[in-house]
């Protein structure tokens, strides 16, 4: 449950990074947002269709309307850790460098994925070292108050 304090409604376009979109009916989707030099990047997390976890700047997105949760953490779990110099998918998390990333797909592109950040600021791992996760969840608050708000879970590639 959410706090009243904890969401808004309105446009996609006005949600700020690190925030959660979440659809009020079925012609919405959810959406992740991270920021990719300096603007706002909107993740589509859906794990199917040609649209899934597709990457667009939300500043012009006027036609997705949805609660928007700010403030969200993003949490991995450690048993789906993965090396992703050997490939990742769409939707995974990628820590490396000073970065907490999700692999995804722009707009306009088809083959292949690019890393939208979503936390920068933290510990440098530096350029040899990275750690994937296939999955992890978006959460609100801490401790006795933390609630989950979305789970995610994708598979890899065969090898």
């Amino acid at each position: 449950m959410l706090k009243p304090h904890e969401f808004s409604a309105g446009m996609l376009s006005s949600a700020k990074p690190l925030s959660l979109l979440l659809p009020r009916g079925r012609y919405e989707q959810p959406f992740l947002i991270g920021a990719r030099d300096g603007q706002g990047i909107a993740v589509l997390l859906s794990n199917e269709g040609d649209y899934r976890f597709q990457a667009f700047p939300n500043a012009e997105a006027h036609n997705w309307n949805g609660l928007i949760v700010a403030g969200v953490s993003i949490e991995v779990d450690e048993t789906s850790v993965f090396d992703p110099s050997l490939g990742s998918r769409l939707g995974s998390i990628v820590r490396s460098g000073t970065t907490l990333a999700i692999a995804a797909t722009p707009e306009s592109w088809r083959g292949g994925s690019y890393l939208v950040p979503l936390v920068d600021g933290l510990p440098d791992l530096g350029d040899r070292h990275s750690a994937g996760f296939t999955r992890w969840q978006i959460v609100i608050g801490e401790d006795a108050d933390k609630r989950v708000l979305k789970s995610m879970s994708v598979e890899l590639p065969e090898a």
